[in-house]
């Protein structure tokens, strides 16, 4: 039977338990109400301190980056580009991207055909190491510089390993300025320093010759243009090299465009149209805009006229190249030969901002001009021919001597 003083002695016991508990208790609110509640008073101090600023959360949660991150944090502007990055993404568009200052430099520079530069042209060899090989007659040649240096540094700044090609391309500056390059040569590794005033290097996007063939046992003249790009000088040098061929007598064009990446839309239908007499070259669609139709341009003599017409193309001929190659088909003007090509039927603009880093937004997309839309699709070729390129130009050759010998006949 338990007593009274049993009793008193329990419920003391259950007293220090229950102060005990309710003290863990308060302790373990106490350390996870911090917890909870720090971050909601940071929270309202920050957006107390950004106001009306759109991009309070994103502020927000750099804060705490800032506040707690291990590592080293990067500064506002490589915040800023990632951020933009990051928000292009949400857009599911591969072509819609952002670019940084340096690479748009580069970019402008690609486009317009010439640069501020050295003359040197550069690979990577199997160590990952940026080899050099000089322009004839350019200002590395005539300093000294070979094929096959090695570059390790630019203006007394050693290159990173591995390096980029934003990196290499602090070679490139204002012609008449110079630049110091420090190279590795031969197996000897010997270290050599030249120092070399920039000239304006152009680079060309069309290169041209004549192909001698045989047609019934008489000689014949194929003119054989390659297009590299399209530039803003694309149009101006296909015309000079299709003078030069017609000069020669040429009897028939072998446009190669493959491996032509695309570039400037207005260059594509320059050169679509040395070879089109009338009609409609691409159609251009935008959002919430009536159709841009860009026909063929007129008002100047036209020396491929209506001799017979071949275009070589591969998977890696893409966009401004597969219109030239799409109008040439369309109208019937020529053969397309080689494989179905890579299917980039859209337009990107290009918005240059504040600090010279832009934005590269999909604007439109273009279809032939029977209407065929190409993007992710790509052209069929007339002819397929999968294989080496040698076999590809050889193919297109005897297609060409074939028509040539039906014209004379």
């Amino acid at each position: 039977m338990t007593t009274s003083r049993q009793l008193s002695r329990i419920e003391k016991g259950l007293v220090i338990a229950a102060f005990f508990m309710w003290s863990a208790m308060m302790v373990g609110a106490g350390y996870v109400g911090r917890m909870l509640l720090a971050p909601v008073e940071l929270r309202t101090e920050r957006v107390y301190r950004y106001g009306g600023n759109p991009h309070a959360l994103l502020d927000e949660a750099w804060g705490y980056v800032r506040d707690h991150f291990v590592g080293i944090v990067p500064s506002d502007t490589v915040r800023e580009y990632g951020a933009v990055r990051g928000a292009l993404t949400t857009l599911n568009d591969r072509y819609t991207t952002f670019v940084e200052p340096q690479t748009r430099a580069l970019e402008r520079d690609h486009m317009r055909g010439s640069f501020g530069g050295i003359g040197v042209s550069f690979t990577r060899n199997e160590r990952g190491e940026i080899v050099l090989s000089p322009m004839p007659d350019g200002p590395a040649a005539k300093a000294g510089v070979r094929e096959g240096d090695i570059l390790i540094g630019i203006d007394g700044v050693p290159l990173p390993s591995p390096a980029t090609f934003e990196d290499v391309a602090r070679i490139r500056g204002e012609a008449s300025t110079p630049v110091t390059i420090e190279v590795l040569r031969g197996p000897q590794r010997e270290r050599l320093t030249f120092t070399i005033i920039r000239q304006m290097i152009e680079v060309k996007s069309v290169e041209w010759r004549t192909i001698t063939t045989t047609v019934g046992g008489t000689p014949a003249t194929i003119g054989y243009i390659h297009i590299s790009n399209f530039t803003e000088r694309t149009g101006e040098e296909a015309k000079r090299a299709l003078s030069a061929l017609s000069a020669a007598d040429s009897q028939a064009y072998l446009i190669d465009l493959r491996n032509n990446g695309g570039g400037s839309l207005a260059a594509a239908v320059e050169v679509a149209s040395e070879f089109l007499s009338d009609g409609i070259v691409a159609i251009e669609q935008r959002r919430n805009q009536p159709e841009i139709i860009h026909r063929v341009r007129k008002g100047r003599a036209k020396p491929a006229g209506d001799k017979p017409v071949v275009v070589l193309m591969n998977s890696n001929t893409a966009s401004a190249a597969e219109i030239v190659a799409g109008a040439i088909q369309d109208h019937r003007r020529g053969l397309l030969i080689g494989e179905k090509t890579f299917g980039k039927g859209s337009v990107q603009l290009i918005f240059d901002l504040l600090d010279g880093s832009a934005v590269r937004v999909t604007a439109a997309k273009w279809l032939t001009p029977e209407r065929r839309e190409l993007d992710g699709t790509g052209l069929m070729p007339d002819i397929e021919v999968v294989g080496s390129e040698d076999a590809q130009l050889e193919h297109a050759i005897r297609v060409l001597g074939e028509a040539i010998g039906d014209a004379r006949r």
